[in-house]
């Protein structure tokens, strides 16, 4: 698909009147966007019954919703300052681009420059916390917030509130992904919340349309975009059955890195869930810093210097080098004692150990080579490839013996 400069407003009658027909999260939506040149072609093609395999859910929705409608919807995002950002527009956050099943149109109000900010991290967790969850997140949130990272979360009563409130509370920044129109007041007991993010320091967002109601389907669809807008995802607290799971499980499969606060007591089942993700494998987190440091070694350039931050840390978190340790002083005599005998130079490990026979193959695995263990979306990024068929190509090569998979599409050369 083509990205343009910035969202067409001839198009977007035609992204809104899709997004009404196939609803949230459709993957057949974005087969037929990637073999049409718009989607006006697409609107075309579904009108004039072109598709032999349009869902049969899309058919009853086309009877229900007109082009009209879509005008109206545009014209009303118009006039309340609400953004619409299409797929195809560099406005759109890139790193949501590359998920599976992307929202192909997204409504925005507040400051949009949030989404464009490397350091966005989502935290969610249970609607009824306990203390200790309440003070681990104010105190988490906090430290991150005041060393510039955006908190993401879904602006639900609980975890989520406490996570935005503590981020502006600090001076910090915060999005607040809905499951439901940007112009209806839910949760209601959040109004206040509402104006302070919209004021300044905040961002709204949302793949429904404005008027969307909050129905309980729309929040585990909702939750893709949660993990999909950043590096990390933190669970706070989760029982066994709590939809901050589906979180979790999006961010693995998205090949992020999730983080889970341990247990204050591993027989409290509001903490079952969490412990459950700790031992498949999610990073404990202890404090802000165990955070500050994945991020660290992917965005060090983004990353105010914090005195906290040990230079041995940096050497271990960072992509960055150790400096040489300086050579010592020698006298004329021991330079021609210590002078080395000439031999030939080492041979490197990788050019002996053997290849793929496919050109992506070899790419691969000498990247896992070079970098070590590595997220499947930073390799597609790092080769500017597409992530499903990198995902293809790694399945590929665990079976030929060439790379292991590790836990949330996590990999290294074997």
């Amino acid at each position: 698909m083509e990205i343009r400069q910035k969202s067409d407003p001839e198009m977007l009658r035609y992204w809104v009147w899709l997004s009404l027909v196939f609803g949230a999260g459709s993957s057949k939506l974005l087969q037929y966007l990637d073999h049409a040149e718009s989607p006006q072609e697409v609107y075309e093609a579904v009108q004039e019954g072109r598709y032999s395999d349009l869902p049969q859910s899309a058919q009853k929705a086309m009877t229900a919703h007109s082009i009209g409608e879509a005008d109206s919807l545009v014209y009303f995002c118009r006039s309340h300052d609400i953004s619409l950002l299409t797929i195809d527009s560099l406005d759109y956050p890139s790193v949501l681009r590359n998920i599976f099943t992307p929202p192909v149109l997204l409504t925005a109000k507040g400051d949009l420059s949030l989404l464009s900010d490397p350091l966005c991290l989502a935290v969610v967790g249970t609607r009824h916390p306990s203390l200790y969850t309440e003070r681990v997140t104010n105190y988490i949130v906090g430290e991150l917030s005041r060393r510039g990272f955006v908190i993401v979360s879904g602006f639900a009563k609980g975890v989520d509130g406490i996570a935005h409130t503590a981020a502006l509370d600090t001076g910090g920044k915060t999005i607040a992904v809905l499951g439901c129109g940007l112009n209806v007041n839910y949760p209601r007991e959040h109004q206040i919340l509402r104006e302070r993010m919209l004021s300044g320091g905040g961002l709204l967002l949302s793949e429904y349309m404005p008027g969307t109601q909050p129905f309980p389907a729309n929040f585990p669809r909702r939750n893709r975009i949660l993990s999909g807008l950043c590096h990390a995802t933190a669970v706070m607290e989760a029982a066994l059955r709590s939809g901050s799971l589906s979180t979790a499980q999006y961010a693995v499969d998205q090949g992020r890195y999730l983080y889970c606060v341990p247990p204050a007591d591993i027989f409290d089942p509001r903490y079952q869930g969490v412990a459950a993700l700790l031992r498949d494998g999610a990073y404990p987190l202890l404090s802000y810093e165990d955070i500050l440091m994945s991020y660290y070694s992917r965005f060090p350039q983004y990353m105010q210097q914090d005195p906290e931050i040990r230079d041995s840390e940096r050497l271990v978190f960072s992509e960055s080098k150790p400096l040489p340790e300086p050579e010592p002083v020698q006298t004329e005599s021991e330079e021609i004692q210590s002078a080395p005998a000439q031999t030939a130079p080492p041979v490197s490990q990788t050019d002996t150990e053997p290849l793929p026979d496919s050109e992506i193959g070899k790419a691969l695995v000498q990247y896992l080579r070079e970098y070590g263990e590595t997220f499947a979306d930073d390799i597609a990024l790092a080769l500017d490839m597409d992530l499903s068929a990198v995902l293809f190509e790694l399945t590929v090569l665990e079976s030929e013996g060439f790379v292991e998979t590790l836990f949330g599409k996590h990999y290294r050369a074997c």
